[in-house]
């Protein structure tokens, strides 16, 4: 694609993106339901004005690395070893279910073991993304409610990378879905020697936070090139990214975890913020609406058709498991009738972290055109009713005073938040 080309492809993209992100953000749903939308429309399947290339490939590419580094700067550490074992019980529940339901049914239909397995995965994800921004919108991301479900979210995707990883060194060999041993282990060594010492830095880092952070902040001061902490921390991204692709696993591994190290206690406030402001505006205000919309771009409306009733079982299956499994999380940890259904539903929106797993999956030959076309499709209704379900059991949990939808303001006092 020559360079004019190109960049006229990525203006139309980004016109398109931004306009219906905007409409969709003002009525109450996620941006990235537009932008996906967008693409779709500007896309093969209705005007044909961006067709898939090689280099808008290398963009999307991009777009994944960015998207995850930010992903895994959003969450800190802390806050998950913090969140004790009730998120952590919703989150294996909420996980397992779809995945064992999403595999099952599709080996049913025919499909090989490791595209079953891939399908079951992308059923078990709940996008953090998705759930803060429908939990921001509530007025309850700092409630009992929010805090759990974004803490399960978190453990949610992080196992769903962990599979990942697993799938794609059982596909590595051709992907005939035929599960070896040999593969199995070999898969579970790398994966334990990568977090194994994603872990241990991460211990060795807190035990000496303090001295780290007196030495940090005063390096970056002294750089006199522009946004050099930006550069530095990059690197570091791009390197640990670089080690996971070379042990077999794919690079959006290492970048997840190289953001997950990186929280504001280890480089300070400051250079955190300044770090993370430039991230995030780069993320949002260029990759995600080009990696969204990308994805419309490539989804196939005729091999959706063709596939309606495999496409109508697995987002039943969707949308049942997952809601029936976080209700059935939520009550074991004691929450209410009411409170439990509305965390199944809240855990129901998949958004931004099954559409790059799935991404990964058609790039690498995991999932052809038509299951990609189908994980979009779910990953597009689920996003929609997160909101849509939710909303009314929130609103009456708040009009009954329920302990889980109170938060705090800064002097500890409880007060009751109107819902936005």
């Amino acid at each position: 694609m020559a360079t004019e080309q190109l960049f006229v492809s990525i203006i139309i993209i980004l016109v398109a993106a931004r306009i219906l992100g905007e409409v969709f953000q003002r009525i109450g749903q996620p941006p990235l339901v537009g932008e996906l939308l967008a693409g779709l429309i500007i896309g093969p399947s209705i005007f044909g004005l961006v067709l898939p290339s090689t280099d808008l490939h290398v963009l999307s590419n991009l777009a994944v690395f960015f998207l995850m580094f930010l992903a895994g700067l959003e969450m800190d550490p802390r806050e998950i070893r913090r969140a004790g074992g009730s998120a952590i019980v919703i989150s294996i529940v909420a996980f397992l279910i779809p995945l064992l339901s999403g595999t099952g049914t599709s080996l049913l239909f025919g499909l090989t073991t490791v595209q079953s397995l891939f399908m079951g995965l992308l059923l078990s994800i709940t996008a953090v993304p998705v759930s803060a921004i429908v939990l921001m919108q509530f007025g309850i991301l700092n409630s009992r409610l929010g805090n759990t479900v974004i803490t399960a979210a978190v453990v949610n995707d992080i196992m769903s990378l962990i599979v990942l990883s697993i799938i794609l060194q059982l596909a590595a060999g051709g992907g005939t879905g035929q599960l070896k041993l040999g593969d199995i282990v070999v898969s579970g060594i790398n994966i334990a020697v990568f977090l194994g010492g994603i872990f241990l830095l991460d211990i060795l880092l807190r035990k000496i936070a303090g001295g780290v952070r007196r030495k940090v902040e005063p390096f970056f001061k002294r750089l006199q090139t522009k946004e050099a902490a930006f550069g530095v921390l990059l690197i570091t991204a791009i390197a640990i990214s670089l080690i996971a692709q070379n042990i077999g696993l794919h690079f959006v591994i290492g970048t997840f975890f190289s953001g997950l190290v990186i929280y504001k206690g280890r480089i300070g406030r400051q250079n955190f913020n300044k770090v993370y402001g430039t991230i995030s505006a780069i993320t949002f205000g260029f990759f995600a609406p080009i990696f969204f919309a990308l994805i419309g771009i490539e989804f196939n409306v005729q091999s959706l058709v063709n596939a309606i009733p495999l496409f109508s079982a697995l987002l039943g299956v969707a949308i049942v498991t997952k809601i029936a499994a976080g209700y059935i999380g939520a009550k074991i940890v004691g929450f209410n009738r009411e409170v439990s259904l509305a965390i199944g539903f809240l855990m129901n929106g998949r958004g931004m972290v099954e559409l790059v797993i799935a991404s990964i999956g058609f790039a690498a030959g995991v999932i052809d055109m038509t299951l990609f076309s189908i994980a979009v499709a779910i990953g597009l209704v689920t996003t929609i009713l997160a909101p849509l379900t939710s909303r009314p059991l929130v609103s009456s949990a708040k009009s009954k005073g329920s302990d889980a939808v109170l938060i705090k303001d800064s002097s500890g006092k409880e007060w009751q938040s109107e819902m936005t």
